[in-house]
């Protein structure tokens, strides 16, 4: 029996709206299902050199509900939805608000084309941990 442990571009890839102002990035995208759920990532941009923006810093990365009726006309535009919302803040009970703040110190980017043989693409039953180097 061969069994397939990694996640194919055709059931990971979601879409999302951000928006870049100064140095900051914000992002939102919404993953779908019986209780629709929210990511919220908050970036600042630098560089190793004078106008590269070659480097992102994690700000913060939260996870939170929203109710049906507020996506359902929204599909477009997530991050409007949940703009001026609190780090705490759920719209949905089922979905508790969540910081994720374990382990974001690396944030770590594959190429598309590189998504389905990547390492990092592994199930945590695989690998549950990467040291950037």
């Amino acid at each position: 029996m061969l069994m397939n442990f990694r996640a194919s571009r055709a059931n990971s890839v979601f879409s999302g709206s951000y928006t870049f102002s100064e140095d900051k990035v914000e992002a939102a995208i919404l993953y779908p299902g019986l209780r629709p759920t929210v990511l919220r990532i908050r970036l600042r941009l630098r560089g190793t050199s004078e106008g590269a923006n070659n480097r992102m810093d994690l700000l913060a990365l939260l996870t939170c509900g929203v109710n049906e009726n507020e996506v359902s006309h929204h599909d477009e535009d997530i991050l409007g939805v949940v703009e001026g919302w609190q780090e705490d803040e759920t719209h949905n009970p089922d979905v508790p608000a969540i910081s994720h703040k374990r382990g974001l110190t690396p944030f770590v980017f594959v190429p598309f084309e590189e998504v389905e043989t990547s390492v990092l693409n592994l199930p945590v039953e695989r690998m549950d941990y990467f040291v950037s180097g």
